[in-house]
């Protein structure tokens, strides 16, 4: 059995799907303005070790995550440049994406 604190009702409750057997989930991925540490990628992990379990116990699943391509510290980071901020985007998120592989997560799917 599942458990999750729901903070709207402020309990402990048992994980109950919107749709029977299928489950959708949705992990907000990174800001890729530097380097990621360990602690950014607990969530990642975390994601990672649910999806598994959700999948081990017969869910049908739908994982998504986000990436944030253009923000102010992006911007920032790139020396105030679209251009260079696109460069430097598609540097970390290369980083980013072979980190969560030498992890062994599988990410979403």
């Amino acid at each position: 059995m599942l458990k999750f604190f729901n903070t709207l009702s402020r309990q402990i409750e048992e994980f109950q799907p919107i749709e029977s057997g299928k489950v959708r989930m949705y992990i907000c991925g990174p800001t890729v303005w530097n380097f990621a540490h360990i602690g950014n990628f607990r969530t990642f992990i975390f994601g990672d070790v649910l999806r598994r379990y959700l999948k081990f116990k017969g869910f049908e699943l739908t994982h998504v995550m986000n990436l944030t391509d253009i923000d102010d510290r992006i911007i920032n980071e790139a020396g105030g440049e679209i251009s260079r901020s696109t460069s430097l985007l598609s540097r970390l998120l290369s980083i980013f994406s072979k980190i969560l592989t030498l992890l062994a997560t599988s990410g979403p799917r």
